[in-house]
């Protein structure tokens, strides 16, 4: 009875998630998606209900469907990620211990030079025939918005940068994906989708800044209100200030 008592007094500790800024699909949406494969950088297949799945006490998962894998935009985006939500940031959430997981929409064969071009460490896996973005309703557009934050470097620059990629990898420079399509941020929790962002143009990502204030249940996440200093690092932290949002 007490042991239970614990359980139900950790459970409610956790943040609620805010409410979701685009609508979620219905439960036999998520239920299909969970069997549509994903390929890892090696070619091999698993189901993306596996990489949502809770496990080794992580109930968390934060899935970035990001866009083709030349976009210099994104890789920025990535980039950004890979600095700001380190494994101490992840594991210490209010939300509970949570992990990422990116997911492209090119060819597996991309997978290994993405990853050493934007220094990411998180795993990335591919969904080439793009069933689950579309399953998923994410967008398909070429417009643009704003410069975001986390973009490092300037329009012309990313342009050059994604072309200069692109003659390098000779005919890699057609396996990146569909370069109409968007992403998006969505969270799983225990499995359940409860929390969705979908790109409305090429540069809108979440930061990651907003998603841990998501995972701190603030309803008014774009603008962080509850002031959550996970990722101020402690003056003996080893951590590089990098990590600072």
């Amino acid at each position: 009875m007490a042991l239970s008592l614990v359980v139900h007094s950790l459970t409610m500790s956790k943040p609620c998630i805010p409410t979701s800024p685009h609508p979620i699909p219905d439960e036999k949406t998520i239920s299909a998606i969970f069997n549509l494969p994903v390929f890892s950088a090696d070619g091999k297949r698993c189901r993306f209900g596996e990489l949502v799945a809770a496990r080794y006490g992580v109930g968390n998962v934060i899935v970035i469907f990001i866009r083709h894998f030349f976009c210099s935009c994104d890789q920025d985006y990535v980039r950004s990620l890979a600095r700001c939500l380190t494994p101490t940031v992840l594991s210490t959430l209010p939300a509970g211990p949570s992990r990422l997981v990116i997911v492209g929409c090119g060819d597996p064969s991309r997978i290994i030079p993405y990853a050493a071009e934007t220094s990411c460490d998180f795993p990335i896996f591919t969904d080439p025939t793009r069933r689950i973005y579309v399953r998923l309703e994410m967008n398909k557009s070429l417009a643009s918005s704003t410069r975001p934050a986390y973009m490092e470097h300037s329009l012309l620059s990313l342009i050059i940068r994604s072309m200069g990629q692109m003659v390098k990898s000779g005919y890699g420079a057609f396996k990146g994906g569909d370069f109409w399509q968007n992403g998006g941020e969505w969270i799983f929790r225990e499995g359940r989708c409860l929390w969705a962002h979908r790109m409305e143009t090429t540069s809108d990502h979440v930061t990651a800044k907003e998603l841990v204030n998501v995972l701190t249940g603030d309803e008014n996440w774009r603008n962080g209100t509850k002031r959550y200093n996970i990722l101020d690092p402690a003056p003996d932290s080893n951590e590089s200030h990098t990590n600072k949002l």
